[in-house]
């Protein structure tokens, strides 16, 4: 029996030692490999009824560390979120230029109020009126390039979160499928299945588009979760991801939806995932989308709705010498019926090429109603709606026998002096009229400058009793959002075209207020500007508006357009950013002088006058009301100023981003680096366990030599 226990316990020994050597070829045969966990194997001594009977191998288990596994993943997240917003960063600075390179916005605004200023002495009026023209077209071409480009990384950002959305969905199912996989080979004592090592791999991709939490469990399955835990994959179900790229501000959620793993029916409801991720490409590229691009491009519309005003104001107060023959207004979004809402005084002058006076009709808003004078004659009343304003003052243009008439349709006012040249002012500046802050030219755009695709007043006079004037029947799509993804509410707002009793302005706000209760609330003051209030509960959080099929008659302005309504509309005033049409083909429009409206003045517009010139000179130190979007504050700073503080704001925001990818990259470097140390394969380490593999089989070799010698030794005595 001595000799049989010795045999065995060889025997055990040899293949013990056999199954040692494959997993350590195994691991050296792996030692480059990605994702490959060191295998380590597990002895024990063998026995029976408390006699030494060999050795055996009680199992084959990967050597890892649970913590470096979740900071690994951890820091993976983090660090792709930062590369992605680092990748984006640099195609905004790319877009933006750098401040002094002559190609920026910055520059660009500097290069017109120098043209301004270098006009002063330019011996050539027409050089010097296309040479501005020329610099603004390039600024405001700037402007809407820049606006569309972001426009289109959004849409990039959007597209690629789609993406990243399948992918993170497919590989939380292939996570799922190797949990099975697993578990089932470690019931068939199988611990160190290969199926581990890929189940690794696609946690560290998953780990890339989201933050995980894993948790191991007791059958080798893994339990994975969102940081605050939602549910990925279960023992028994798994998370389908879904999202759908939206346009504009009409961007979705992300939908996670908890699956049967056995039937793949859906468990229970879907539920947004965007505000339970914290990190990863997908949190990068959803705060891209949301707070970074669409920041920035408020900011943008905010300096485009701050030029257009400033510009235009001076341009209306000014004319060009000689006068234009017919001036086209911006399109106000207003309707013949709607109130008129002017106060104050104003004139229209008919001049010959010469600009001497030929005709004046002059209005006096502050009559109740309105009064019109024709060269000084006694003065007549007219309705006091856009639309009467109209037809009196294409009344008084048909007598002159010039060919003038004035008209107002789909929004647009349009005056034509016929063989006169027309200027517009305001001829008592201790009266001047004046709608909401707003004089009568430059309120119906008569002699803008500077053109925004909607309108850039945002006071637009208007009181709540008047009327909708919808085309037809129309709805608001709202959603109330925060930064992080979450959405406290989506409404459908349904807004009637027609009564009884007529819609007015106010029934609409009170439909809108209805939906939003308890959310939020909007409400026109007393310039008839719209103001959105958030509900404190929902501090952080704003309205946005996804939708808006009404519009006001044949405009093509919708409410929500109209009264800068939504949290991104002011971003939309930098799109279609341009030069007034009239004066791009034809600088010479541009206004340098300012008319003398005084009643006795023959001389309304003269040759060489620069009084217009020096007021567009002083917009460079004239301070403008900003109001607070994306990250800028509300301020009141000249326009160089406000331009500097967006390239300010993008530069600080792009630092930020770099250092943090830094830190992240740093940190997912480190956290490698220990797991690798940790489970990764160490050459002379195997090498060594090699050795001391090998040497055992060999002893054990030759004590199965001795026990067949001394069995020969047995067996030969007679």
């Amino acid at each position: 029996m001595a000799l049989n226990g010795i045999l065995s316990s060889a025997l055990t020994s040899m293949q013990t030692n056999t199954a040692a050597l494959k997993v350590v070829s195994q691991n050296i045969a792996n030692l480059n490999t990605p994702d490959y966990a060191r295998r380590q194997v597990n002895l024990s001594a063998l026995g029976a009824a408390g006699i030494p009977a060999g050795v055996t191998m009680d199992d084959v288990t990967r050597v890892t560390d649970r913590y470096l596994t979740q900071e690994c993943l951890s820091a993976s997240s983090s660090s792709a979120q930062y590369d992605v917003a680092g990748t984006f960063y640099n195609q905004i600075n790319a877009l933006l230029g750098s401040p002094g390179d002559g190609n920026s916005l910055t520059s660009k605004l500097s290069d017109v109020l120098n043209k301004l200023v270098t006009a002063q002495t330019s011996t050539s009026v027409g050089a010097s009126q296309s040479s501005i023209v020329n610099s603004l077209k390039s600024l405001t071409s700037e402007v809407s390039t820049i606006s569309s480009s972001l426009d289109g990384l959004a849409t990039q950002a959007d597209t690629q979160l789609a993406s990243n959305v399948t992918d993170a969905s497919t590989l939380i199912k292939q996570i799922y499928t190797y949990n099975n996989l697993i578990k089932s080979a470690t019931i068939q004592g199988n611990t160190d299945t290969a199926y581990l090592d890929q189940r690794d791999a696609a946690l560290k991709s998953l780990s890339q588009d989201m933050d995980i939490r894993v948790t191991p469990q007791t059958d080798g399955t893994l339990q994975v979760s969102t940081s605050d835990g939602i549910n990925l994959v279960g023992p028994g179900s798994y998370a389908v991801l879904s999202y759908k790229p939206g346009t504009g501000s009409g961007y979705g959620t992300i939908s996670a939806q908890d699956t049967n793993g056995s039937t793949g029916q859906p468990i229970g409801t879907a539920q947004s995932l965007d505000s339970h991720l914290n990190s990863g490409s997908m949190r990068g590229l959803i705060d891209l989308r949301d707070t970074t691009i669409a920041g920035i491009k408020n900011e943008l519309g905010s300096l485009a709705k701050g030029m257009a005003n400033t510009f235009n104001e001076i341009h209306n107060e000014s004319s060009a010498y000689p006068p234009p023959t017919e001036m086209t207004g911006h399109n106000t979004g207003l309707l013949a019926g709607d109130a008129l809402n002017f106060t104050g005084q104003s004139e229209f002058v008919l001049t010959n090429s010469s600009g001497v006076k030929q005709h004046t009709v002059a209005f006096n808003f502050d009559n109740s109603p309105p009064t019109m004078s024709v060269d000084g004659a006694a003065g007549s009343t007219f309705t006091s709606t856009v639309g009467g304003f109209a037809t009196a003052l294409n009344g008084a243009l048909a007598g002159f026998g010039g060919g003038g008439s004035a008209s107002f349709a789909n929004g647009v006012m349009s005056v034509d002096g016929g063989s006169y040249g027309v200027v517009v002012g305001d001829p008592d500046p201790t009266h001047p009229s004046s709608r909401s802050g707003a004089g009568l030219s430059q309120f119906f755009g008569l002699n803008d400058l500077l053109t925004t695709s909607v309108p850039s007043l945002s006071n637009t006079g208007m009181t709540g009793t008047e009327a909708l004037g919808l085309a037809a029947d129309g709805q608001i799509n709202f959603v109330l959002k925060n930064a992080d993804g979450s959405v406290a509410t989506t409404k459908t707002v349904s807004i009637s075209a027609s009564g009884p009793p007529a819609p007015t302005v106010n029934s609409a706000l009170a439909a809108i207020n209805s939906a939003l209760s308890g959310y939020a609330s909007v409400a026109l003051d007393s310039n008839g500007a719209l103001k959105t209030t958030v509900n404190p509960t929902y501090a952080g959080y704003s309205l946005q508006v996804t939708d808006d099929s009404t519009m006001r008659g044949n405009t093509g302005v919708s409410v929500s357009e109209l009264f800068g309504l939504g949290a991104n509309a002011i971003g939309r005033l930098s799109s279609g950013f341009s030069v007034n049409s009239d004066i791009a083909s034809s600088p010479s429009r541009l206004a340098l002088a300012q008319p003398n409206l005084s009643p006795t003045a023959t001389q309304t517009v003269g040759s060489g006058d620069s009084k217009g010139l020096l007021a567009l000179q002083a917009l460079a130190s004239k301070n403008v009301s900003f109001d607070q979007v994306g990250n800028l504050g509300a301020q009141t700073a000249s326009l160089q100023n406000y331009a500097a503080a967006l390239y300010q704001d993008i530069a600080t925001q792009s630092a930020n981003t770099t250092t943090a990818k830094t830190t992240q990259d740093d940190r997912l470097t480190e956290a490698q680096s220990r797991l690798s140390n940790n489970s990764g394969v160490n050459l002379d380490e195997e090498l060594a366990n090699m050795i001391i593999y090998q040497r055992a089989y060999s002893a054990g070799a030759r004590i199965l030599t001795t026990v067949n010698q001394l069995y020969d030794s047995l067996l030969s005595i007679q």
